[in-house]
């Protein structure tokens, strides 16, 4: 699977899980959801492909960077932009994994 499909099905995934858990409180949030993913998706593949850090390491960092855009874009609780951050990353990044041991 080319490398931008994998990045259409990582938006794919996780604009619905942002949307669902922000819905009532920003009419923004799939703009904010999309420019997170456009910053932090080529800065995991260039790590990625650049240095030596386990991709479990940078996957974390990840959802900790989108947890910490929406706390800030959003005006939302810390816990909240957590649970959007790891959820979304941890569900991408587990369909991610099973595409790629099993197709």
């Amino acid at each position: 699977m080319s490398i931008w499909k994998y990045f259409v099905l990582t938006l794919l995934i996780e604009l619905p899980i942002i949307y669902f858990l922000f819905k009532q409180e920003k009419k923004y949030v799939l703009l904010i959801a999309f420019l997170l993913n456009l910053f932090t998706w080529p800065l995991l593949h260039v790590l990625l492909f650049y240095t030596k850090i386990n991709i479990n390491i940078l996957e974390l960092g990840v959802a900790m960077a989108e947890s910490i855009g929406y706390y800030f874009l959003l005006g939302c609780s810390w816990k909240k932009a957590m649970l959007a951050g790891f959820l979304a990353n941890t569900i991408s990044y587990g369909i991610g994994v099973i595409l790629n041991t099993y197709f």
